[in-house]
């Protein structure tokens, strides 16, 4: 009798619990609304948000329609780009007529949300040294610190635009056409139109319900449209194209100082030029960059395969022993790959299994 009265009590105070939360208009906005209302805003200041460097559309699409939530929820946010946008990005923007943002290149001091990021090494300078607010992101933690609690959400999805929708969701802001149409070109570019082994049931769900807000009728020929603008590379250096996708890992996080780039072709003859081109930069990126390896991803967005270069001290032996030998001076893989599904988890297999054979 006495559990019985014990289990009764218990309940009604869960049940007396909820009711004087909802009571507090912080909590009646949103699902939780109050762990924001306890981050540290600052009085009358601005907080940032902003995607990784060399900002792919998934990085510049999540931080503008995640200020703009942030925003809606009344919570003073901006929008920045950590460096000048491809001309995929670009495109979209134009398209659903949002204005690029400003270019930051330092957080220190600043109030900060990370997006499609949370390793310093992809962020702009001084983020260690800024006030993170919020971690927004489907990328394995990096290597972000803070020194206070923060707010963050991480979800294994195929965009970060992804994760954004879901707050939108939980928090009951209205979906507008420009911002279903961001998040939905985020989501396409980041999955290579849905079919990227990244794409979980969440962005199904996702695609289903933005594509008829975002207006947009033919989604395969705005996927093509939003490709071929991903792959024109005109009037850019062998350095722009290099660094207009290109991320930075670590030795604690995959054995070695290495970098890798992605760049995009459209035909077989696109596809030799780019190769060309960025075997003639590897020399010079590495040294700027100071990796121990550098590696090119050219992907070919029509005919559905990936060629690797490489450069560097056994860089030539580390992608062998992830993909497969090859008698040419590239590697040449089916399908598009992912960087971070595909080829960094190969790539750091491979480098620990070298590292063991060497200590045994």
């Amino acid at each position: 009798m006495k559990k019985v009265f014990y289990v009764f009590g218990l309940a009604l105070m869960v049940i007396l619990a909820f009711s004087s939360c909802s009571d507090n208009e912080s909590v009646e906005t949103g699902k939780f609304k109050w762990v924001f209302d306890a981050l540290d805003w600052g009085k009358g200041t601005t907080t940032y948000v902003i995607g990784h460097k060399s900002p792919d559309t998934d990085a510049a699409c999540s931080a503008i329609t995640y200020a703009y939530l942030m925003n809606a929820l009344g919570y003073k946010c901006e929008a920045r780009v950590a460096g000048k946008l491809n001309n995929e990005t670009k495109m979209v923007l134009q398209r659903f007529g949002i204005e690029v943002p400003k270019v930051m290149d330092n957080a220190d001091g600043e109030r900060m949300i990370m997006t499609d990021h949370s390793e310093l090494q992809h962020a702009i300078e001084g983020m260690d040294r800024a006030k993170i607010l919020q971690i927004i992101d489907h990328h394995a933690l990096g290597s972000a610190v803070t020194s206070a609690p923060l707010y963050c959400r991480i979800m294994p999805v195929g965009s970060t635009c992804s994760v954004v929708y879901t707050s939108f969701k939980d928090y009951g802001v209205t979906i507008g056409k420009d911002m279903a149409g961001l998040m939905l070109s985020a989501l396409l570019s980041d999955t290579n139109n849905m079919t990227s082994t990244t794409t979980s049931a969440l962005d199904r769900v996702m695609y289903r319900e933005l594509l008829p807000l975002s207006g947009i009728t033919d989604a395969e020929s705005y996927y093509r449209e939003m490709a071929d603008s991903l792959a024109s590379y005109s009037g850019m250096t062998d350095e722009e194209i290099f660094f207009s996708d290109y991320k930075d890992y670590a030795a604690k996080s995959v054995g070695k100082e290495i970098g890798v780039a992605v760049v995009n072709s459209l035909d077989e003859a696109a596809q030799v030029s780019l190769r060309n081109r960025m075997a003639t930069f590897m020399p010079t990126a590495l040294e700027k960059k100071k990796r121990e390896m550098v590696f090119a991803m050219i992907i070919n967005k029509r005919d559905n395969y990936t060629d690797i270069k490489y450069y560097g001290d056994g860089a030539k032996e580390t992608v062998e022993k992830a993909f497969g030998k090859s008698d040419k001076d590239y590697i040449r893989c089916e399908g598009q790959l992912s960087r971070k599904n595909d080829f960094i988890p190969a790539i750091n297999k491979a480098l620990a299994g070298m590292t063991n054979t060497l200590d045994n």
